[in-house]
């Protein structure tokens, strides 16, 4: 069995093996499935915070959050496009950035960028879906059911299931 005393990142390079592993042994529901809430405990969240800024220029940027749920699943993204950068990257362009705290739903100038710890690039494609999954606030998907959808969809090839009811 994988051993998960500790918290790992998501950029961790046997992450996937390892939540393999681990969801092969324990942490089963009666349908097979293990709760959203495991793996959260198990992965830690890469995101450290949220800005909103006008006019990001995003090129070699990756879509997380809503934004890559809506590359992979059914959830219909909001106009306001998300990406992920590295804290390293964010102190490089946060001076120059034009921070936001109010705007129109509609404005497409407006970017929403999620810092994390590690720069979301260098992730292959199923550690970043589990790193976006783990990204999710409890009180998103509480606010937000159509989330928990996408992440049961995102999620389905580990069997992982994120039940509304168990998120607080």
């Amino acid at each position: 069995m994988a051993d998960f005393s500790t918290l790992i990142m998501a950029n961790h390079p046997d992450l996937i093996a390892r939540l393999k592993r681990h969801f092969e042994a324990e942490y089963v529901l009666k349908d097979g499935r293990s709760p959203l809430r495991v793996l959260k405990a198990l992965v830690s969240s890469p995101r450290l915070a949220d800005f909103y800024v006008r006019d990001f220029n995003s090129d070699g940027h990756v879509h997380v959050g809503d934004s890559f749920l809506d590359k992979f699943t059914m959830l219909a993204d909001m106009r306001q496009k998300t990406y992920g950068l590295s804290l390293h990257r964010w102190n490089e362009v946060s001076s120059k950035a034009v921070m936001v705290s109010n705007y129109d739903f509609r404005d497409l100038s407006v970017t929403r960028i999620q810092v994390w710890p590690f720069d979301p690039r260098d992730l292959h494609l199923e550690s970043l879906k589990v790193a976006v999954a783990v990204s999710y606030t409890a009180l998103e998907l509480v606010r937000e059911p159509r989330i928990v959808g996408a992440l049961n969809e995102l999620l389905l090839t580990y069997n992982v299931q994120a039940d509304p009811d168990e998120l607080c």
